[in-house]
């Protein structure tokens, strides 16, 4: 059966509101990623957004309190004094908004814009980086005092410049040398990072740690001692997408988030310089079973490096994702967001994290297309419309907030996590004759389960996240394909391990035995995919599938072989046939393994269809329904040619997250080894039929769910879901039993 590729992991969950630090203010994620600039009061009362003009929102009362015109920042904070703006463009400007008075300048001194590095309200001191030229450190109230003059060589690349969020420290990264400045006297250490030049330096809040970039790696300072305290790197197999670059620090310095390349971002212990998780953006492309990485347009983390907001470029909707455990959370803007593509101008965490304010043009929701609007992220709504032109902002109103997903039987555990990995899940397999799961996640672990019980039977520990598995058709061998490209494999009976393969493809996407044990199909990287004896551990073929795209005339179109191969992503054997089916992003191909041909029209077999696993004669596939722009999921008998049973009828508007954005979750089936049952999946609902009288006997809901299994013995049906949690449902009972769990893992 085709294996979806998931990486967007979605779990529901209140956020956790945390507290804001005055000092972090200008450091933190929200500063450096908004295109609108924006600035809250500690207490996130008091909200400033330059628009055409700095409006200054308060939003307990709901009210405009001031309108500053002719100032234009790049930069805005609060500062110490009540009512006191520090704006920060080519000059330097504070505004007392409550009296409607400029208190004090600083003039150009470039035709570069000033940069504020650092404010602190307990100091009350702002660092500044005049361009290439110079740091400057200022002492602010009714006068403006220039404490200290720091000048930047421009005869060296200055790569990065940080200042500490107290104003107490001030980094310079130069060549492969961070010059630590104690701006409070003289001293300035001097360290140098082997292995490349630094760059993209960034402070914890409570000042003690620095983080510097370099490459795939992060290191970790420790200010007072001026020496690496630890490091943190990303390699191939764990999902290195190029340069790290850090973001945020938690507020107590023990995490930070780092941008991975520009497809994922990275949580790390500072301590230790240990990965926790990994946040992918992936989606998954209509009628397709798999999914494709995609970029954020805007993005913006919470005060605690707890949460991340974006915008991913195919869905056209403000995602969340928890950055804790890398699993995507119930979205922000849902109908109001699905459009061709909104543009998004600001998004703003509050200090609490309750709040996130969105400016965006193109959304369908009147309300808040073209405005800068407040929503609330419990509820997932917009509360709150900023008009500068009204002095009092918009209420909207409120919206029920979602369900939660499935309710279990009164006996199922329900009062802790039911999480069966502690990071993403990658993939799942069941035994076809001995009632044996197996679950891998991206912790490196592989665990063996009694579904039945709901106990774990079993754990290895792998030296990188297997992303694939596959079973032989007998159960007596296990093999795992890794994100570096390696192949292990069990004998299942007593887990003794054989030799791995490697065939230098790269992450393993897809494996699949032949008959008789001794041939193993490896979709990795790669575009070739190798047939592997796995007796004498050589490569007997290597095929390769070439995509199709349509060639268009002034009358029709026509389908030419694209002349290069493609990555596969899935591959299903039909048993008891000679059919293999390689699936990429460009479509299918079935090859006859008789011959090692591909097979334009499968005699027994529709156009389009995926194979049900071992022990099956059948396939499944969608035919057209008598309902316009609709479907029907079917199992195919393959030895008849014909339909054997009709089940669901569904449209596309059917496969997507029915309390989301426009993502489609898609369709899979089922059927259990005795041919009773088939259980059907469309979006999130879940139907369990009886196959002899073609009934449906059961349907309910889960959240996010994505993989479809039965046990060999067809008691229990396996549901798989993209939040680390699988469920395991009777079919004796028609009623759940219980979602697996691992004790060890409490998020």
């Amino acid at each position: 059966m085709n294996s979806w590729e998931q990486y967007k992991r979605i779990v529901w969950t209140l956020l956790l509101a945390v507290p804001f630090l005055a000092a972090s203010s200008i450091q933190d994620a929200a500063a450096y990623l908004s295109k609108t600039p924006t600035a809250f009061s500690e207490d996130g009362r008091i909200l400033l957004v330059q628009t055409e003009e700095l409006v200054v929102w308060d939003l307990e009362t709901k009210t405009r309190v001031a309108k500053i015109p002719g100032l234009h920042c790049q930069q805005i904070a609060l500062l110490k004094q009540e009512g006191w703006v520090l704006c920060v463009e080519y000059s330097v400007t504070i505004y007392d908004w409550k009296n409607g008075i400029s208190v004090a300048t600083i003039p150009p001194e470039s035709q570069q814009p000033y940069s504020l590095l650092a404010y602190s309200k307990e100091t009350d001191r702002m660092i500044l980086r005049n361009g290439n030229e110079a740091v400057s450190v200022w002492q602010l109230g009714k006068k403006l005092i220039p404490l200290k003059h720091i000048a930047l060589d421009q005869k060296r690349e200055v790569s990065s410049v940080a200042a500490s969020p107290d104003t107490k420290l001030l980094a310079i990264a130069q060549g492969h040398t961070i010059h630590l400045h104690d701006l409070s006297g003289t001293v300035v250490r001097n360290l140098a990072i082997e292995g490349g030049k630094p760059r993209d330096l960034l402070f914890a809040p409570d000042s003690s740690r620095l983080a510097a970039s370099v490459g795939k790696t992060i290191f970790f300072i420790d200010t007072k001692e001026a020496s690496v305290s630890a490091r943190s790197m990303l390699t191939s197999a764990e999902g290195a997408q190029g340069a790290l670059t850090p973001e945020v620090f938690s507020r107590d310095g023990h995490r930070l988030v780092a941008a991975n390349g520009e497809w994922s971002y990275a949580l790390f212990n500072t301590d230790t310089g240990e990965l926790v998780t990994l946040t992918e953006f992936t989606y998954a492309a209509p009628g397709r079973g798999m999914r494709s990485p995609t970029q954020l347009r805007a993005v913006d983390i919470s005060i605690d490096a707890e949460y991340l907001v974006g915008q991913p470029e195919p869905l056209h909707t403000l995602q969340i994702w928890d950055l804790s455990t890398g699993t995507m959370l119930p979205d922000l803007c849902g109908a109001d967001c699905r459009n061709m593509g909104p543009r998004v101008s600001l998004l703003k965490w509050s200090p609490t994290g309750s709040k996130i304010v969105v400016g965006m043009q193109g959304g369908l929701n009147p309300d808040v297309d073209g405005k800068i609007s407040v929503w609330d992220v419990h509820s997932r709504s917009p509360e709150l419309v900023l008009d500068p032109g009204q002095s009092q902002a918009k209420v909207l109103a409120k919206r029920t907030i979602p369900q939660a997903s499935v309710t279990l039987a009164p006996s199922a555990p329900t009062a802790v996590p039911t999480f069966v990995h502690a990071r993403a899940l990658r993939a799942v397999a069941t035994s076809p004759n001995a009632n044996l799961l197996v679950t891998s996640g991206d912790d490196g672990l592989l665990k063996i389960w009694d579904a039945g019980q709901g106990s774990l039977l079993r754990q290895l520990v792998l030296s990188a996240p297997a992303h694939a598995l596959a079973f032989s058709a007998d159960g007596a061998i296990l093999a795992a394909g890794t994100m570096e490209g390696n192949v292990r494999m069990w004998e299942t009976e007593t887990w003794r391990e054989f030799s791995p393969y490697s065939g230098r493809q790269g992450r393993i996407n897809a494996l699949q035995f032949l008959p008789g044990n001794r041939f193993l199909v490896v979709a990795g990287g790669q575009r070739k995919v190798p047939v592997v004896d796995l007796v004498t551990r050589t490569v007997v073929k290597e095929l390769t599938h070439t995509g199709r795209h349509p060639a268009c005339d002034e009358k029709n179109c026509t389908k030419k072989q694209a002349v290069r191969g493609a990555v596969v992503d899935s591959l299903s054997f039909l048993d008891g046939s000679s059919f293999l089916l390689t699936t990429s992003q460009s479509g299918p191909v079935v090859w006859d393994i008789t011959t090692w041909r591909e097979v334009e029209k499968p005699v027994g077999l529709p156009d389009v269809w995926s194979g049900l696993g071992w022990k099956q004669q059948f396939v499944w596939t969608t035919t057209r329904a008598d309902v316009q722009n609709a479907l029907t999921l079917a199992v195919w008998d393959t030895k008849g040619n014909k339909v054997w049973a009709s089940l669901d009828t569904f449209t596309n508007r059917d496969t997507q997250i029915d309390h989301g954005p426009a993502v489609t979750l898609g369709t899979s089936m089922a059927v259990d080894p005795l041919h009773r049952w088939a259980a059907t999946r469309v979006g999130e609902h879940i139907s369990v039929w009886d196959l002899s009288a073609q009934t449906k006997r059961k349907t309910f809901h889960v959240k996010i769910p994505y993989q479809l299994h039965w046990t060999s013995d067809g008691k229990y049906l396996i549901v798989a879901t993209l939040d680390r949690k699988i469920l395991v449902w009777s079919a004796e009972t028609m009623e759940p039993m219980h979602y697996l769990r691992d004790p060890s893992v409490t998020r």
